[in-house]
């Protein structure tokens, strides 16, 4: 059986290459029905005549590694090299701590679901993810965030656990409450663990109300900012450019239908009082910073 099927296989072109890779994995010259019944011998460990489970493993096995070695060598390379990469602090360190293997098996769960690639991220799990979400920042949101960075920091550049704390305590009324507690509690955390000064960047800064934002607390964002004193939504004659926050968080997936209509979320006099007079969503005509999505179906 193992020679008759060993001659088959040359006989199309998926199974000649096979026939190559046992060939090429017990070094067979002229694939001669002398040197197929040595390599059966080979694989024979016991032998009976037989090829049981255990030998025909050790025979599939030979056959893939002689046929995808190189494949297998490169991916596995590319593999260790992407996930020794990955991440905020990625260094040639072959150490890797708790919250940087974490971080890095996140951010590879991330490229194997290919959901929070784009432009319309709102899922935030990894630095790779944050770094994204800073770069949706309008100029308005940054310019205030860095207002509220300067007129907290003692020393201009960066932020100390006392710097933040005011800012906490001007915000939350308290220490110990709140996403933006949270989110710094973490960030000085990482950094005790790495024996860096415990300082915020501003890129650190970004990255709470980034993560805030990615949680939904788009309104909070608002609160802290105007609590510390700045005005996110006041009129500018740049609204192109100036507008405050907006996202794509809701979604109708549907196949084996047509879609025969849409709601639009807002009449266009809401639109102008939004893009044009300044205004944000939650306010006095709408309860909150989400819209609804509506459409109409039909059967095919």
């Amino acid at each position: 059986q193992f020679t008759n099927r060993l001659k088959a296989l040359q006989q199309d072109c998926e199974g000649e290459r096979k026939a190559f890779g046992l060939a090429k994995g017990f070094n067979l010259q002229k694939l001669s029905e002398m040197e197929m019944e040595q390599a059966f011998e080979d694989l024979d460990l016991d032998g009976n005549g037989l090829l049981d489970e255990d030998e025909f493993q050790t025979l599939l096995e030979t056959v893939y590694v002689a046929i995808y070695g190189e494949e297998i060598d490169k991916q596995r390379t590319e593999f260790f090299m992407g996930f020794q990469n990955t991440g905020s602090d990625a260094s040639d360190s072959n150490e890797l701590t708790r919250v940087q293997f974490t971080e890095r098996l996140l951010a590879l769960h991330q490229e194997l679901e290919g959901g929070r690639k784009g432009a319309l991220l709102t899922e935030v799990r990894t630095e790779a993810d944050v770094q994204k979400m800073i770069e949706r920042f309008t100029p308005l949101l940054q310019r205030t965030l860095d207002e509220v960075f300067d007129k907290y920091s003692s020393n201009g550049d960066t932020l100390t656990q006392e710097d933040v704390n005011n800012f906490l305590i001007k915000t939350n009324g308290e220490l110990g409450r709140g996403g933006t507690f949270r989110h710094t509690s973490t960030i000085f955390k990482q950094i005790e663990s790495s024996s860096k000064p415990a300082e915020l960047t501003r890129r650190d800064w970004y990255g709470v109300f980034a993560r805030e934002l990615a949680e939904g607390r788009g309104v909070q964002v608002v609160y802290d900012l105007e609590e510390c004193g700045s005005n996110v939504r006041s009129h500018h004659p740049d609204n192109s450019r100036d507008k405050f926050y907006q996202g794509w968080l809701d979604y109708i997936y549907f196949q084996k239908l047509v879609c025969t209509g849409v709601q639009d979320v807002l009449t266009e006099a809401e639109r102008a009082r939004i893009y044009s007079e300044g205004d944000a969503l939650p306010n006095e005509w709408h309860p909150s910073d989400h819209l609804p999505v509506s459409a109409i179906f039909s059967w095919k």
